[in-house]
Order: C-alpha cells, then sequence, then structure tokens
C-alpha cells in the first residue's frame, strides 16, 4: 500500500495532477521522464519487461486457482484435464470482453464500479447470511 502512495505522489509531483489524471498509465510516463545525465535513460523498457512479469504471474496464479476450485466443486480427483478448455475459454474472453481500450475505460466508468460491488460486497455479505441461518438449524 505505501509503494501505491509513493508512486501518486511521484506522478502528481513530476507529472502535475491533471496529466496524472488523464494518462492511463502514469507511472510508466514518469518513467519516461527519468533522466540522469547521459548515464541511466530510457528505463521506460525495463518498467514495461516489469509489467509483463508480473501480469504473467498473476495471470497464472488466477488461471490455476480458478482451474484448481472448479476441479473441487466438481469432485474430480486431477485438474489436468480442465486447463486446455478452460484456457481456451479465457483466450476467446479475452478477446470478447474488452475489445479496446476506450470500451475498456467506458466500461469501468459507468458499469465496473456497481459490477464490483456486487461480486466484492454484496455476494460474500450473502453468503455470510446463509451461514449464519443455515448455522443457527
Amino acid at each position: 500500500m505505501g509503494g501505491i502512495v509513493i508512486i501518486i505522489f511521484l506522478c502528481v509531483s513530476v507529472l502535475g495532477a491533471e496529466k496524472t489524471a488523464r494518462e492511463i498509465y502514469p507511472s510508466y510516463e514518469l518513467t519516461k521522464r527519468i533522466n540522469d545525465g547521459d548515464f541511466v535513460q530510457r528505463i521506460e523498457g525495463l518498467m514495461a519487461t516489469l509489467w509483463m512479469i508480473t501480469l504473467y504471474i498473476k495471470m497464472a496464479l488466477y488461471f490455476f486457482a480458478s482451474v484448481l476450485g472448479i476441479a473441487q466443486i466438481l469432485n474430480l480427483k486431477d485438474y489436468r484435464p480442465l486447463t486446455l478448455p478452460l484456457g481456451w475459454i479465457a483466450v476467446v474472453l479475452s478477446l470478447v470482453v474488452y475489445p479496446s481500450v476506450s470500451y475498456q475505460q467506458e466500461w469501468d466508468d459507468t458499469t465496473g464500479t456497481s459490477f464490483s460491488l456486487s461480486i466484492g460486497l454484496f455476494l460474500p455479505l450473502l453468503l455470510v447470511v446463509v451461514y449464519v441461518i443455515r448455522k443457527k438449524q
């Protein structure tokens, strides 16, 4: 959490509040401006590489957790037969759900907040209520 605050502080202090708000990836824009004499320059490639590695690891962990969870729900002894079909489903969904960056930003601004609240807040609360009711019976 502290790292995010530091990045936001650096972006606002270097780029300004308006440019930080307008940029899709302000931290990438910040790394493009790093210039320490003739020694440290153009490190945005390193930043992009680190982002790609991080995204790959996150995607692999989410995919593994999904496949393992579905295998447990279906009472399967092995999760590996589900990896290829769910991988194809993930690829197709990645192309269909967000066809462009502008569509993603519009969806995030209009629908994303209510969807996140329903999945992240109301569904867990509903599960807790159902658990408490079942435990009393």
